[in-house]
């Protein structure tokens, strides 16, 4: 079974009307499910937020054991990385950027922090969760040779999740700094780290519907976002029996 994660059903519109999915009864409202192109395909809308991504995935995953988790949506562009409106981002690694603490001279990450642990006491944290994997290297592969998405520049690289989205210019800049990150969400580190704490392979990509640091909503183009995210799962479940075989290669 491949399982979309989605926050909103907003961001599976589209799918939602080119897949026959039928209300899924673990969980009633909130998951649908399909047979296609002989994949089994679960739907689940999260919720916004980290822990409302957590949770959500948390009851799935001591439920069901996925072949794949595929997270998808729109996501704010930094500027380094040059991604616009319509233009698709894939996550290399997650980083929880807004969890620190604030200072005088800026913010300092948790890893930063000191936090003494026992060396053979389970983890504290992780603030940075790597995504790298087979499967998001076939992917890649086959995103970037779909006609229907020929428009969109497609660019792998390190997501960032906060709960404050960088509405001005000087938080922009700072987590940009801070990360490296290509891209902005509100989910996605939930997703790696409950992905990696029940050891199923998660992919994550975002349609890229605004710049990160305004709120002009003239430079935001959320319709489209949502839309190219949508159309790259497509791809991607037509195309999962060969992501199966260039993962294992």
């Amino acid at each position: 079974m491949i399982c979309l994660l989605a926050a909103t059903p907003h961001e599976t519109s589209l799918l939602r009307q080119q897949l026959p999915f039928i209300p899924d009864p673990c969980f009633p409202g909130q998951a649908f499910s399909c047979s296609f192109c002989d994949e089994e395909i679960l739907l689940l809308h999260t919720g916004i937020g980290i822990a409302s991504a957590a949770i959500s995935l948390t009851r799935l995953l001591s439920q069901q054991t996925p072949e794949m988790l595929v997270a998808f949506g729109c996501g704010g562009s930094y500027p380094a990385s040059s991604l616009c409106a319509g233009d698709l981002a894939l996550a290399s690694s997650e980083y929880y950027g807004d969890l620190g603490a604030a200072s005088e001279n800026g913010f300092i990450p948790l890893s930063d922090l000191g936090i003494k642990q026992g060396k053979d006491d389970p983890s504290l944290f992780d603030q940075n969760i790597d995504l790298q994997n087979p499967c998001l290297t076939a992917a890649t592969r086959v995103l970037q040779s779909a006609k229907e998405l020929s428009a969109a520049r497609i660019v792998c690289g390190p997501f960032v999740t906060v709960n404050t989205v960088s509405g001005t210019p000087d938080l922009c800049l700072d987590l940009e700094k801070r990360t490296a990150g290509i891209c902005e969400n509100m989910e996605g580190a939930a997703f790696a780290q409950v992905a990696q704490l029940f050891a199923v392979p998660l992919i994550e990509l975002r349609g890229i519907s605004n710049p990160c640091g305004t709120r002009d909503r003239a430079t935001w183009d959320l319709p489209l976002g949502m839309k190219v995210a949508q159309k790259a799962v497509l791809r991607l479940l037509k195309n999962f029996s060969s992501i199966r075989t260039l993962s294992c290669d």
